[in-house]
């Protein structure tokens, strides 16, 4: 799924601001890498930008892409989903938002439910955790896959 053009560059140029108020570089890499990742909702492994980067920047390496995303996602420029234990898969969309998630071609669909963004866990069930965020995540079979099936 394409991210449109106005949004990809409304990303970059927020990302741009974050960036030099946190105090770290703005380089043509780390813009091309966010970029990217900015550039579709498909939450696409490090592995898969590195492919696509590759391309125009063919010294860049996989290890820059990891360290680059890391600090991406230390800095709370973008998150992290670990879909069914599977290689880290990168979110660019901070917004409040759910994953569906295909067990069989490991697709990842965002979706929005606000019920599902304002649950009450009760505080004897967090055993002293302190909790900084949730998403929910919904695992199934997508329509291609199904199909595929029949």
């Amino acid at each position: 799924m394409k991210v449109g053009e106005n949004v990809v560059e409304h990303r970059v140029q927020n990302f741009i601001m974050q960036c030099r108020e946190l105090g770290i570089k703005v380089t043509p890499q780390r813009i091309a890498i966010y970029r990217e990742l900015s550039s579709t909702g498909e939450h696409p492994s490090a592995e898969l930008i590195y492919k696509k980067i590759k391309k125009y920047y063919p010294n860049i390496s996989l290890t820059t892409i990891y360290r680059t995303l890391e600090t991406f996602e230390k800095l709370g420029i973008i998150s992290v989903a670990n879909i069914l234990h599977d290689a880290a898969r990168y979110d660019a969309n901070l917004n409040p938002h759910h994953h569906l998630v295909c067990v069989v071609c490991k697709k990842v669909a965002d979706f929005y439910d606000d019920s599902l963004s304002n649950l009450t866990v009760p505080e004897k069930s967090l055993d002293n955790y302190k909790v900084l965020g949730y998403t929910v995540q919904l695992n199934g079979i997508c329509k291609e896959c199904q199909r595929k099936k029949s």
